[in-house]
Parts: structure tokens; sequence; C-alpha cells
């Protein structure tokens, strides 16, 4: 039973609650305690407004629940150092591609099949309009949760509860011993991998023929096609390095 236990407390030390723009005080608390109750503390609030955060840290409970609670700018600094990211929505006026999505019903199945991705993010958007789809290219993979067709969307609470329990069921059934040498890169380091490789592919710009927009675009599809990727740390650094030496390379020739 002890090592049950200590087994759940890391691997709920590797799991990030992220709330992203939340605009109801009474949600954002709700969302805090639905988390603990199931053993997440670590609660990222990203850019809350400034009213909807006093007010909930004021409200009775708070102490209690987000005492570890942590206020971030924005999003990629809640996550950078998450190599594994959900996202999620209700998709009713979403598209997304297939091999992105991720019932929620199926997360444990596909959680077993990824030991490698042991730093979880999973983030909630606001109540009114959810995640941005520029949060969701930061994504991994973007979950949705099996509701009703004529009530798609949940409380945040709720919604942040029901990807908990999921989570916990995970953190029950996965192996107790992890080899951590096989760590997937986080996102930060992908995105560095990507502003890399920018630096070597044509820039935007009339006079190099792309829009900006369409190498904007081009970045996201990289991205996505490099979280797709069961690439290490140690991975992106090999890379890294061949890219700044190909850059080297180019820039003396030039």
């Amino acid at each position: 039973m002890a090592d049950t236990i200590h087994s759940m407390r890391e691997f709920s030390r590797q799991v990030r609650i992220v709330l992203v723009r939340p605009r109801n005080p009474l949600n954002l608390l709700a969302a805090a305690r639905a988390a603990a109750n199931f053993g997440f503390d670590d609660v990222v609030v990203v850019s809350p407004y400034e009213p909807v955060w006093e007010e909930a840290r004021a409200a009775a409970g708070a102490g209690k629940w987000l005492r570890k609670a942590r206020r971030v700018a924005s999003l990629p600094e809640a996550i950078e150092d998450r190599n594994w990211v959900l996202g999620t929505t209700s998709l009713a006026r979403r598209k997304v591609a297939p091999q992105r999505m991720l019932s929620l019903d199926r997360l444990v199945a596909r959680a077993a099949k990824s030991p490698s991705r042991n730093r979880i993010a999973i983030l909630f958007g606001s109540e009114k309009r959810g995640l941005s789809n520029d949060d969701l290219e930061l994504c991994h993979h973007i979950i949705s949760i099996p509701t009703s067709q004529s009530t798609p969307s949940m409380n945040l609470g709720q919604a942040v509860a029901v990807c908990c329990y999921e989570l916990r069921r995970w953190g029950d059934v996965r192996p107790a011993a992890e080899n951590r040498s096989l760590s997937a890169a986080s996102l930060g380091e992908i995105n560095r991998l990507v502003d890399e490789l920018g630096k070597i592919l044509p820039s935007a710009g009339p006079s190099a023929g792309m829009p900006r927009s369409k190498e904007n675009k081009r970045q996201v599809r990289v991205r996505q096609l490099l979280l797709r990727l069961p690439l290490t740390s140690e991975d992106v650094v090999l890379l890294l390095g061949l890219i700044r030496d190909l850059r080297w390379r180019r820039e003396r020739t030039s």
C-alpha cells in the first residue's frame, strides 16, 4: 500500500492542470478543487482577468484549493517543460486533423503506449470561448469528452474533474518503474528546433516569394510534425547541432 501511495504521489507531480484565461472566479476555484480531489496540485493559471484572479483568491476555501496555483503571462511559459500537451475542446466549431484527436475514454490506452511522455499538461480554455486555435497548435493531442451532441460543452470544474479522473486511472495502472533516460522532448525543445529550422529556410516577404502568413502556417505544420515524432531530448540536441552546422557552412560559402 505504501509503495502504491508513493507511486501515485510521484505520478501526480508529473501532471499539470493549465487553466487558460478563465473568466469566472467560482469556476476557477471549482477547477482547482477538482484537480486536488484527484491528487493533482500543480495548477497554472494563464493570463486570468485580474478581477477574476483576485476574487477567486479571496473566496472561501481559496487558501486550500489555490494555495499552490501559479499565475503566468502566456501559455508557452506554462507548458514549455511539458512533453505531452493535451488540449480540450468540445469540437463544436473546430476542424482538427484526425491524427491529433484523442477521445478521453482512450486516454489510458494511448498513455500506456507512450511511457516516455512523462511530463503532462492538460489545457482548459475559458468558459466563453474555450482554447483558441493558436493554443491548440501547441498541443500534441486534442481531447474530446464524449458528451451529448445536444449539450456538448461542460462547466469548467466538471471538465477538469472528468479529465483528472481519467489521468488518475492511468496513474493507478502504469508500470511502477519508468526509464527516464527515454523521456520525450519537451515542447520548449521542439519550439527551439522549429526556430532553428526557420533560420535555414527561405525567409518570409515579397523578395522571398512567400507571404508571412504562409510561412507561419508552414512553421505550425513543422511543429505538429515534430510533436508527432518520438523525439527525445538527446535527439533534439543532435538535430540542433546539425542545423547550426549547416547554417554555419552555408554562411561561409555565401
